[in-house]
């Protein structure tokens, strides 16, 4: 018995071929896909990443841009796999910090989502103005001209402050998270807003009701906020000067002559008896009643002192090298603290330096 052998014509035996080898590519370029898409990645070598994407960049920019920072792995088809997924559009401008391995759609639904990253700046309570603007210079948020033109614009204060030339006082220290890319006009007015919330209405009225228009209370806050670090004696120090003031002294104040001397550029950290005499209406050694402004940026705790002072009779403090302060009715007690927490220590240093140089000789 023969048996014919069942032979297919030579164009099935080739369609079955390329049948048989786009099943496999396809197989192997699905798998591929599968893998690129759903296996979070980390190229980075640091804790975190921070990928700025432009004001109109394109998808095949933006991967680019991600690859570059080992975001996300290079694939030939990654576009494509966006654009079918619906990542195309939306994409937002901005810097985005990438702190896990993440996938390709996680990584782009952040930015279509505009989950930017924020720089944050903390500006410390007291500073002067000239101190913040730096600090924002420094952090990349524009020239030094750009914010000096933000801060001399006394517009957003002029209604509870009209006699005020520029910003000092009114630039409220407080950790704010920016962008990049936040004009130093915004950041001034965002500082500015900040200062009307703390310093509220009812707070303005408290101050009337001492007999204080607003500028001269957020310029005794100043002097608060330099004399102490503990905001538990701020509200001690403001009766001092308050008391002071309802008697015609003299606040004898050392920051504002600080003040003085940095306005003309002779501060260089030190304070020496010959600068208490500078000729500037910001020397309360020299004259008498309140600055003609602050001369720093206070914080919350100082501004309710400066308004809600404690009731107290003294009329001088001294520090106690301990970071709180001695508080005294009379020069005699004042004279005596002095000496108690100051002469005294000096001299007893000063006479162990020299018996250690003797034991030394």
């Amino acid at each position: 018995m023969n048996i014919k052998r069942l032979e297919l014509p030579r164009w099935q035996v080739t369609l079955a071929g390329l049948t048989l080898v786009l099943v496999v590519t396809a197989g192997t370029l699905a798998v591929r896909i599968y893998l690129w898409a759903s296996i979070p990645f980390r190229g980075y070598g640091a804790s975190y990443a921070i990928v700025e994407i432009p004001a109109g960049t394109s998808l095949p920019r933006a991967l680019d841009l991600l690859v570059e920072r080992g975001i996300v792995h290079r694939f030939p088809l990654a576009a494509a796999w966006m654009r079918a997924t619906g990542r195309s559009h939306g994409l937002k401008a901005g810097e985005f910090a990438f702190t896990r391995p993440m996938t390709p759609g996680e990584v782009f639904d952040k930015i279509i989502a505009g989950d930017v990253f924020y720089h944050k700046v903390t500006i410390l309570e007291g500073s002067r103005s000239d101190e913040i603007l730096t600090q924002f210079v420094r952090s990349g948020f524009g020239t030094e001209d750009e914010f000096q033109e933000a801060f001399n614009e006394v517009s957003p204060i002029a209604a509870i402050d009209d006699e005020a030339n520029d910003l000092e006082g009114y630039l409220f220290p407080d950790t704010y998270s920016l962008q990049k890319g936040t004009s130093p006009r915004a950041i001034v007015a965002m500082m500015v807003a900040r200062f009307r919330e703390v310093f509220s209405s009812a707070m303005i009225e408290e101050a009337r009701g001492l007999g204080m228009t607003v500028r001269q209370a957020v310029s005794l806050a100043s002097l608060i906020e330099r004399e102490t670090v503990s905001t538990e004696e701020d509200p001690l120090v403001s009766s001092v000067f308050h008391n002071r003031l309802r008697k015609g002294m003299r606040l004898q104040c050392d920051p504002t002559v600080i003040y003085a001397l940095a306005m003309r550029n002779l501060y260089d950290g030190n304070i020496r008896k010959m600068d208490l005499s500078i000729d500037s209406l910001y020397n309360t050694y020299r004259y008498a009643g309140l600055t003609p402004g602050p001369i720093g940026n206070p914080g919350a705790a100082a501004l309710r002192a400066a308004v809600e002072p404690a009731d107290t009779d003294y009329l001088y403090f001294v520090s106690m090298n301990t970071g709180r302060h001695h508080f005294s009715r009379t020069l005699r007690e004042h004279n005596q603290a002095v000496w108690d927490y100051q002469k005294k220590p000096y001299l007893l240093r000063r006479s162990g330096r020299s018996r250690r140089a003797g034991r030394g000789n």
